[in-house]
């Protein structure tokens, strides 16, 4: 949801960074800082070899004076967003920060502003994105594939 919302509705005239990070479930606050330092370019001399709070240092002072949207994708629990070094988006700067979660818990403590919930799909609809984005070729070219592709999407809705 992200992606898409990332690749057709914010057109980079609008901020000046743009930023998209999926978060997976073992990411810790090194792992994002670097995947944010690494979509916005920051030179490898300001970079390297730093701590955590270093490097949350150098992304504040890069982001502080710029409009961005951060958009994190798959939270699993809360990220401090200074301890990651983004300045907190506010009226004044324009900033955004969006996030995807399966968790209403995370919204809570992430103090999210609003919170939209996208309901599953149902087993037939999720087998059916399955059978639409990986093609009747591949699913039939092994007779495991079938059967374990309903499991995958029964299980990922």
């Amino acid at each position: 949801l992200l992606k898409k919302f990332n690749n057709e509705f914010l057109p980079q005239k609008f901020y000046d960074a743009v930023i998209w990070v999926v978060v997976s479930k073992e990411a810790d606050v090194g792992s994002v800082q670097q995947s944010i330092g690494d979509k916005l370019n920051v030179p490898v001399g300001k970079w390297g070899g730093k701590t955590i709070n270093d490097r949350a240092i150098v992304l504040y002072n890069f982001l502080k004076r710029k409009k961005f949207v951060l958009m994190l994708d798959g939270l699993w629990e809360r990220m401090d967003l200074l301890k990651l070094g983004i300045p907190i988006p506010d009226m004044e700067n324009g900033s955004k920060v969006i996030f995807t979660t399966r968790s209403m818990e995370v919204c809570r403590n992430m103090e999210a502003n609003r919170c939209i919930k996208v309901e599953c799909l149902a087993q037939e609809e999720a087998f059916e994105l399955f059978r639409e984005k990986v093609g009747e070729e591949t699913l039939n070219s092994h007779p495991e594939i079938f059967p374990l592709a309903q499991i995958l999407a029964k299980e990922c809705q």
